[in-house]
């Protein structure tokens, strides 16, 4: 197999919290007096830095961001227990651990919680590392990747990247590496397929189109 290195985004690619950070960010729309929005708005609409979609959808001449993004957070930790994998993923991180490949979270998230539901659902065993953020220290993903390649001698060409947002290939394009993004998580594929690498609606599409 070509790739020995696999660089995982977390949420929306691992992680189904989609419908949850959907219905989060309804919750506050209404809290705040707005009006709701649709699941195929937000996917349509999301985007990194989460400024660029809630001054959208929110005056944030009126609110604060960071208030915002806190009430948002607690949210969808009161929801959190719709949260699951995707449907698919587990399989296709197993296939990477038979075949030998490094495997690594690189994401947005706090590193803490992604190790939570790591262990929640059993799959902490397939990564060699976790490279969240830090409470204190918010390193974009592309400087703790490059980082974290150069320290484990990562070859460009043998390494994958998968995500599920333009960020992700945008991430993956800036270390320099292969990306294939997954069509079931936050962004819609409409977006998706503007990048111009390959997008899959499942992760058994995924191994059998791209690594075997």
């Amino acid at each position: 197999m070509k790739y020995k290195n696999i660089l995982w985004d977390w949420n929306g690619t691992i992680l189904n919290d989609t419908p949850v950070a959907f219905e989060a960010t309804n919750i506050l729309l209404e809290r705040y007096g707005y009006s709701t929005i649709t699941l195929e708005y937000y996917r349509d609409n999301i985007d990194t830095p989460i400024v660029n979609f809630y001054s959208k959808i929110f005056d944030l001449n009126k609110h604060d961001m960071q208030m915002l993004d806190d009430e948002w957070g607690v949210l969808y930790n009161q929801l959190s227990d719709k949260i699951g994998l995707h449907e698919g993923v587990k399989e296709l991180l197993r296939f990477f651990a038979e075949e030998n490949c490094r495997q690594a979270v690189l994401s947005a998230f706090r590193t803490e919680e992604i190790t939570k539901y790591a262990h929640k659902f059993s799959v902490e065993k397939y990564f060699e590392d976790i490279l969240g953020t830090q409470n204190i220290v918010m390193e974009s993903k592309t400087i703790r990747g490059r980082r974290y390649m150069k320290e484990h001698k990562f070859a460009p060409e043998q390494t994958l990247y998968i995500g599920d947002t333009v960020h992700d290939c945008d991430t993956a394009l800036a270390l320099g590496v292969d990306c294939v993004l997954f069509s079931g998580g936050q962004q819609s594929p409409k977006l998706l397929k503007q990048c111009g690498v390959p997008v899959f609606d499942s992760f058994a599409e995924i191994k059998n189109q791209i690594i075997i």
